[in-house]
């Protein structure tokens, strides 16, 4: 059977999506913004990546899929792009 949605019920369900993924995109581009930084070590900026995904499994439990093919890869390159390997 197919679900009917009358057109403010479809507004309500479009307007949660999109502050899902506003939420999701300010969540990524504020981490991005802080390896970027340079402030940050390796270990530090791994652990930022994996909270954002442990985050945005709550906002996009469905999608994580989606996520980890678009945004891991974005954060594996900045932190190797960004992030300089401290030798000791």
């Amino acid at each position: 059977m197919t679900e009917r949605f009358d057109d403010d019920e479809m507004a309500r369900l479009l307007a949660a999506e999109e502050l899902k993924l506003t939420q999701l995109r300010e969540l990524v581009d504020s981490a991005c913004e802080e390896i970027m930084g340079g402030r940050l070590d390796r270990q530090e900026a791994t652990v930022l990546a994996q909270r954002v995904r442990r985050q945005a499994q709550e906002i996009i439990p469905d999608m994580m899929d989606k996520f980890d093919l678009i945004y891991q890869t974005r954060f594996e390159r900045l932190i190797s792009q960004y992030i300089k390997i401290h030798s000791t």
